[in-house]
């Protein structure tokens, strides 16, 4: 005669064998949730409008949209992503949001820094370390036309924000107001 242990363990038995195909189907179909949700970002990101996109050229230099870029890892792609010297807009408004990384792409490949918006000493001193040019520019047309001044002949000024607006523009706002500054040069 069968114990009720045997019993239990025939009936957990007989509830694997329809539980498996169940949990089978939930997790394909995350799975394919996931794939779906990670193209539909990446498509999102890469080759969009605001993202390392190229604006005009204009005496030999090259403005770059980057307005997507709110931290310090897409500021450190866009950075990297550079292939000409680079005069780099910002508004980063706090030391804490420079690391190490930014700063060591800041010196390889940055000629000057403007910082746009509000003047804080910390960043300005971090920056200026360096040795290389910072300016501060309390708006973005006058972002950009200092950093054209600034650049020479075969040079990039590239717009990477590095944080979000405290303004609340979203980046295709601001990437809109960068592109509206460069056509006015």
């Amino acid at each position: 005669m069968p114990t009720n242990k045997t019993n239990n363990f025939n009936l957990f038995e007989k509830e694997r064998e329809y539980a498996n195909p169940m949990v089978a189907s939930i997790t394909d179909h995350l799975v394919n949730l996931r794939k779906k949700n990670i193209a539909a970002s990446l498509s999102d990101f890469e080759g969009s409008a605001h993202k390392l996109e190229h604006v005009k050229t204009l005496r030999r230099v090259d403005f770059i949209d980057d307005a997507r870029s709110v931290n310090a890892n897409s500021v450190w792609f866009a950075l990297q992503s550079m292939t000409k010297p680079t005069i780099w807009i910002n508004n980063i408004s706090s030391p804490d949001r420079i690391t190490d990384d930014v700063m060591d792409m800041v010196q390889e490949k940055v000629k000057a820094i403007v910082l746009q918006g509000v003047y804080n000493t910390d960043v300005y001193d971090r920056f200026s370390s360096l040795g290389i040019p910072v300016f501060v520019e309390m708006n973005l047309e006058d972002a950009v036309s200092q950093a054209f001044y600034a650049a020479e002949g075969g040079y990039a000024v590239l717009y990477s924000p590095g944080e979000k607006s405290l303004s609340q523009d979203s980046y295709r706002e601001r990437g809109e107001k960068f592109q509206e500054a460069v056509g006015q040069l």
